[in-house]
């Protein structure tokens, strides 16, 4: 029979995940070789983000239902247990929306590192010119003449360049 970890060991799991992580990342641990390591990093990070809601209103759904159903209690009685309750939503409120806030500039960085990469391995040394792909843009280019690439110069039928024979 197989069992489901539960809430509490996921979340553990979760936090020593991100533990190992604070350690791969250190300068000395070359856990990143690449900017492509960074950006692919940061883009796990920003979807760990944007779970976070989710958990933390179906965590507040559940001590509700709890309550609802009167089976929740406080040791500091009654009273303690009511502001408890109103505080937890509060607090798990506040925490979507600093997960939404951490979700929205994860991505920011995600897109900020999208094309960072690294020169002297071979990969990509050069930066891209749209005109490497077709061989009469590339001549043009090469001529001193710098027009956009095929999907612009006229190929597509806009008649921008009649003159092109991209197409």
């Amino acid at each position: 029979m197989t069992t489901h970890p539960t809430p509490v060991e996921l979340a553990d799991r979760a936090a020593e995940t991100v533990r190992d992580l604070n350690y791969a990342t250190l300068p000395w641990a070359s856990g990143l070789a690449f900017p492509g390591d960074a950006y692919s990093t940061v883009g796990n990070l920003s979807m760990l983000a944007m779970r976070l809601p989710q958990a933390l209103r179906q965590i507040t759904g559940f001590i509700d239902r709890q309550h609802e159903q009167g089976v929740l209690y406080s040791d500091q009685g009654t009273d303690s247990l009511e502001t408890r309750i109103a505080m937890l939503r509060s607090a798990t409120d506040a925490a979507v929306i600093a997960a939404d806030g951490l979700y929205a500039a994860l991505e920011q960085a995600h897109g900020a590192l999208s094309p960072i990469g690294a020169q002297g391995y071979g990969l990509d040394d050069e930066p891209y010119e749209e005109a490497d792909d077709c061989p009469t843009c590339e001549a043009e280019q090469d001529s001193g003449e710098v027009y956009p690439h095929c999907c612009g110069c006229g190929a597509d039928g806009s008649s921008e360049r009649p003159d092109c024979t991209c197409g």
